[in-house]
């Protein structure tokens, strides 16, 4: 059991009490359940490593971010249905380095008007998107996708490099030893 396990399955009953719009003891105790059983299953089936190095209190006020980006989204959509817009698929490459932060992008980038993940290979992501067409591909769709990475890049704890020693390792006796 994790240090956090208490805090999150009194999360899980009281979202279970908001969805089921009420508060009595058979609603409280199915809500404890589910939250442990929820648990059980996350803790059977989820590999954790994926989200060690993520921030999840920097990651609390991004689902408000990408609602405000997914709304600013449509009006540009909305302006580019009514000019000269194109489909096209673009490829560009990821600089986020958690694996559980690219799913999440996929996933807001796919809630995004106007574009539409396509597949991920290593570091490169394929999007389907609506933009206007010049030189550079579909530059708008890749600013979207670089504004969301951004603020993702923001909740993502980057594993600090281990320094090796400088010279050769030597066991050096101690005044102990010598007695």
């Amino acid at each position: 059991m994790g240090k956090h396990t208490i805090f999150v399955i009194v999360t899980l009953t009281l979202v279970w009490c908001v969805l089921m719009e009420g508060v009595s003891w058979q609603i409280v105790a199915t809500g404890m359940f589910m939250g442990m059983l929820s648990m059980h299953l996350m803790g059977k089936f989820f590999n954790f490593e994926e989200v060690k190095n993520v921030d999840f209190y920097k990651l609390l006020t991004y689902p408000l971010w990408l609602i405000g980006r997914i709304y600013l989204d449509a009006f540009f959509l909305l302006r580019l249905i009514f000019s000269d817009a194109k489909w096209g698929v673009v490829e560009t490459n990821l600089e986020l380095k958690s694996e559980f932060l690219k799913i999440l992008l996929a996933d807001s980038i796919t809630l995004t008007p106007g574009s539409v993940f396509l597949e991920r290979r290593k570091k490169n992501i394929y999007l389907l998107c609506i933009g206007k067409r010049d030189k550079q591909g579909y530059p708008a769709s890749v600013e979207g996708l670089r504004a969301i990475e951004k603020q993702l890049i923001k909740s993502e704890i980057l594993p600090e490099p281990e320094i090796p020693l400088a010279g050769p390792q030597h066991d050096c006796p101690t005044a102990m030893e010598g007695e």
